[in-house]
């Protein structure tokens, strides 16, 4: 049941508010009543207090002894609870006091203990009405028993005007608001209307029977009819001709609004074609919402809004179309992907092979007593394959960039004992060409990093062939100290510049492109495929960096890489110092490869080492060795004719002969990321590239064979 209490204060609350009075307003006739009070009852004080949450506020003041009396319009707060006020409106009758110092229940409120304080007091409920009293008149005497009958009966009728007077000025107020609301409502009503006839969508309403009731003007633009055409049409009258979209023709029961209207739920982006009167289809996006009584909840009304989309239903159907054809593009795309990737493995096994035995019997040679001129050819030989070889190893590095296959080995690397290796590696080169080669080494890089090695010599000697290119007098100088990037990440910086022609400004932003060169002229000086720099940044922001140039024309190249280079453990410090003490035993290898040079030259470093090598020419060959004799280690072959390396691989999985724990090295040219991928997955233990790096496979047979 509904609270009379709190209907009372919210009643209360209203009237307080729309009398406005307690905020500070002054009203004349109040302020004539008290004194009217005051001077006829021969009263100290006066006043009209309206209670405001827990405090009275006195709205009208006077003390008697002037007409205008003092206060007038003053508002002062007095605490409700425990005050004369609040037991008058607490009981509803007129409070009287005749002496409060000999009245227990006052003889020590505040005001009574003050002096000269109150002594008589009479206070009689004031509002618009006697069941809702919003305050109280009282009337205060400094002497006691001040008022008798006579004051007390004279108060209660100056009270009577005091609630006509709240009661005139509720209703002055509340008709205004009324009109004011009324008036308001008519404004609104006109700017819907003007809102709702400038809405660019259709909009219908719908009445529960189904007819329409009203309509604004994009409705009718947009299904083709007039006004006088659409109100009063219901859904279900046959001349509506609707389509789905697959084509098939829509039953009225299944209109958006008849959903609505018999369900309830509204309906959403739901897309139908309108035959027009004048013939053609319009694709209409339909939205049908329910309109609900705000008090009962019951549905008065359907609200139907659309737009057109027949131009985004076409451009969809080509979209469509075009994709389609995107679709068979991109197969296409994906099939010239993988022939690229089937003709680099090719390459790379078919080159790697013949460059492998080219580099192993320099090798060899290399280890025999040669005289001078045999040396002096023998380098020419070695340093012509290993310009070979380093285009070989960019131009199959392409395939795992642009896939961003990088393969990274990280781990503690001396990058001081690694840049003073690439400036011997390169130090010939500079001295050929008459330059001069400078390095400084900043002493803080001493202590280990983890990096790639592999990968930072191939950096610098990427950016080292380059300043050795294209300069010809001055310097080339390699820098190297320890940064840090924005977000503190521990880096190093390798620096190679040169004093060479420097890069015009115009092609700076190409330089670092695939196949691109600064003199792209059939009279160009300098050779190469012009892929080194962009394999140098594309290794260097997979390692977490990139490469900067600073040039300028005639004044020679400045090339910064950073990469991420963070300081090794105090573990992997003592693995970088004692890494590479390899135990030279002899063992027991079982080389195959189908290539007889390839087959000679691996053979034959073994054997310098120390090792006990059978060799075998096919994998078929191999099977029946393997079937009867335990070696160590096997370095085997991936391509060759019959049966290949992943065939020789099942083959030891499948047969639990004596050799089914051996470690098997997969020795090859196919060195793309995914065949070496797959070629782990099939079980080698590591992967060796041809053409071999004769200390490579020296290491690698003393680890794995371990």
């Amino acid at each position: 049941m509904p609270d009379a209490s709190a209907d009372l204060d919210a009643a209360r609350r209203a009237a307080l508010s729309d009398l406005d009075l307690v905020a500070g307003s002054v009203d004349p006739e109040l302020d004539a009543l008290v004194m009217l009070a005051a001077h006829a009852c021969g009263a100290s004080f006066a006043a009209i207090s309206l209670l405001d949450g827990d405090d009275f506020v006195r709205v009208a003041i006077s003390d008697g002894s002037t007409r205008e009396g003092p206060g007038k319009g003053q508002k002062v707060r007095v605490l409700a609870r425990t005050s004369f006020a609040m037991r008058a409106m607490t009981t509803g009758q007129t409070l009287v006091v005749p002496d409060a110092r000999s009245d227990p229940d006052w003889a020590d409120y505040k005001q009574v203990v003050a002096r000269p304080g109150i002594r008589s007091y009479v206070g009689a409920p004031i509002g618009p009405s006697i069941d809702m009293p919003l305050g109280v008149l009282s009337i205060v005497h400094v002497e006691p028993n001040a008022f008798g009958p006579r004051e007390i009966d004279l108060l209660e009728h100056i009270a009577d005007p005091v609630r006509l007077h709240f009661n005139t000025r509720l209703t002055s107020v509340r008709a205004a608001r009324a009109a004011a609301r009324t008036v308001g409502e008519r404004q609104r009503q006109e700017r819907f209307q003007q809102i709702f006839k400038s809405i660019s969508e259709g909009v219908n309403v719908y009445s529960v029977g189904g007819e329409i009731i009203e309509s604004n003007p994009a409705a009718a633009h947009l299904l083709g009819l007039t006004d006088e055409q659409q109100l009063g049409r219901a859904y279900v009258d046959p001349r509506w001709r609707i389509v789905a979209e697959d084509g098939s023709t829509v039953k009225a029961e299944d209109f958006p609004i008849a959903r609505l209207l018999r369900t309830g739920v509204a309906t959403q982006n739901s897309v139908l074609g309108v035959e027009l009167p004048e013939g053609g289809l319009r694709w209409l996006s339909i939205n049908a919402v329910p309109v609900r009584n705000p008090e009962t909840g019951e549905l008065d009304y359907g609200a139907v809004t659309f737009k057109d989309v027949t131009a985004e239903r076409e451009a969809a159907e080509g979209l469509k179309a075009e994709g389609v054809r995107l679709a068979e593009a991109l197969a296409a795309t994906e099939r010239a992907s993988q022939a690229k990737t089937d003709f680099l493995s090719v390459m790379s096994h078919e080159l790697r092979t013949p460059m492998n035995a080219i580099l192993g019997c320099a090798a060899l040679l290399r280890q025999s007593k040669l005289e001078s001129a045999q040396r002096r050819t023998l380098g020419v030989l070695e340093d012509a394959s290993r310009q070979m070889l380093a285009l070989l190893n960019d131009l199959f590095e392409l395939s795992a960039l642009d896939n961003d296959k990088v393969r990274l080995t990280r781990e503690p690397t001396n990058l001081v004992r690694l840049i003073e290796d690439a400036a011997v590696i390169w130090a010939a080169d500079v001295r050929a060409k008459g330059l001069t080669l400078s390095v400084m080494i900043d002493p803080k890089l001493v202590a280990p990093r983890v990096v790639d090695p592999g990968r930072v010599l191939q950096i610098i000697g990427n950016l080292m062939a380059n300043a050795i290119k294209f300069t010809a007098e001055g310097s080339v100088t390699i820098q190297a100290w320890p940064a840090r990037s924005r977000d503190g990440v521990e880096m190093v910086a390798i620096e190679v510049e040169d004093t060479g022609p420097g890069v015009p400004s115009e092609a700076a932003s190409r330089i670092f492109s695939p196949f691109e060169q600064v003199d792209v002229s059939t009279k160009r000086r300098h050779g190469g495929l012009g892929i080194g720099l962009y394999v140098a940044r594309r290794l260097a922001r997979a390692m977490g960096g990139d490469i900067d140039l600073e040039s300028r024309q005639g004044e020679g190249s400045r090339f910064t890489v950073r990469l991420e280079a963070p300081m090794a453990t105090a573990a992997n410090d003592g693995e970088a110092e004692h890494g590479s003490v390899l135990q030279m035993t002899a063992r027991s290898v079982l080389c195959i490869d189908d290539n007889p040079r390839n087959l000679f030259v691996l053979s034959a470093v073994l054997k310098a080492a120390g090792h006990e090598v059978i060799e075998c020419i096919s994998g078929a060959e191999a099977l029946e060795v393997l079937s009867r004799q335990k070696v160590d280690i096997i370095l085997l072959d991936m391509v060759m004719p019959e049966m290949d390396g992943l065939d020789v691989l099942a083959w030891l999985k499948a047969q639990p002969g004596p050799n089914a724990e051996t470690p098997v090295v997969a020795c090859t040219a196919n060195v793309l990321p995914d065949q070496i991928k797959a070629y782990v997955g099939a079980g080698t233990r590591a992967v060796i590239a041809k053409p071999i790096d004769v200390a490579e496979v020296l290491r690698v047979v003393s680890t794995v064979a371990a």
